[in-house]
């Protein structure tokens, strides 16, 4: 068996370990980040940023559509307040995934350890993990399944920022619906898969349709729209579709 991919027991219970299965896992994700970090870098051209502070924001926020919201908002002129409202607002979920994460993660490891895992946990690689099987998740998988997609964000978005004149405007364009066709990919196995998946999956996509449609509802700011979807959705599942009580692991 392939080390990176060896199964060890904590009390019993199966875990998902190695840095470089964690890799390989989140290469397929990191490879999928490559249009959208190119449309992130050309955007942050093209909102005024410096080379420098397009690196700085990829690598420190790490967030693709808080990241397009946040120099949307700049290129309108918003101010600094109604920013970082609107990007915190927005990145609220990760509160969720980060709690439901911090649940897998193997006991015993430090808050400075769980904390650089939550930080660099996105959508995607989120998905990924709790996909595993393994009921518990390493930090060392979780390191590498983070990294990857990171590093290609990052990089992204200084080859985004210095080739916007190398590529045609038609591709520039084109580059922003990248993200939502990763997300979809990521989607579609689980709701073919799960049929509360797919009831859960499609109340978010008409709840957030509901909300953007409403004549009352038009003002309402994108992500607190996107966060009351979400919440309603997943409130829905939880209620028609509650989790069945397992054998607590000793």
């Amino acid at each position: 068996m392939d080390a990176a991919k060896e199964i060890t027991n904590v009390n019993e219970t199966p875990v998902a370990k190695g840095f470089a299965y964690g890799l390989r896992t989140g290469t397929p994700i990191a490879l999928g980040y490559i249009p959208s970090a190119l449309a992130c870098g050309i955007l942050c051209k093209t909102a005024g940023l410096t080379a420098l502070e397009s690196l700085f924001m990829s690598l420190i926020v790490f967030a693709g559509a808080s990241q397009f919201v946040a120099l949307n908002l700049i290129m309108i002129g918003s101010a600094i307040p109604e920013i970082v409202l609107a990007t915190a607002v927005l990145n609220m979920r990760h509160v969720m995934m980060s709690s439901s994460i911090a649940r897998r993660l193997v006991p015993g490891i430090g808050a400075l350890k769980k904390s650089w895992i939550c930080f660099e946990l996105t959508d995607e690689s989120f998905s990924i993990a709790s996909m595993q099987k393994e009921p518990l998740l390493a930090p060392e998988f979780m390191f590498g399944l983070n990294i990857v997609g990171h590093c290609t964000w990052v990089i992204g978005t200084v080859l985004g920022f210095y080739g916007t004149s190398v590529l045609p405007q038609n591709v520039q364009d084109s580059m922003g619906i990248a993200l939502y066709a990763l997300f979809i990919g990521l989607l579609l196995p689980s709701v073919r898969k799960s049929r509360s998946a797919l009831i859960v999956a499609a109340a978010g996509m008409g709840l957030s349709a509901l909300i953007k449609w409403t004549p009352c509802f038009e003002d309402m700011n994108r992500g607190i729209a996107i966060m009351t979807a979400t919440g309603l959705a997943a409130l829905l599942g939880a209620v028609v579709f509650p989790l069945e009580k397992k054998e607590e692991v000793r």
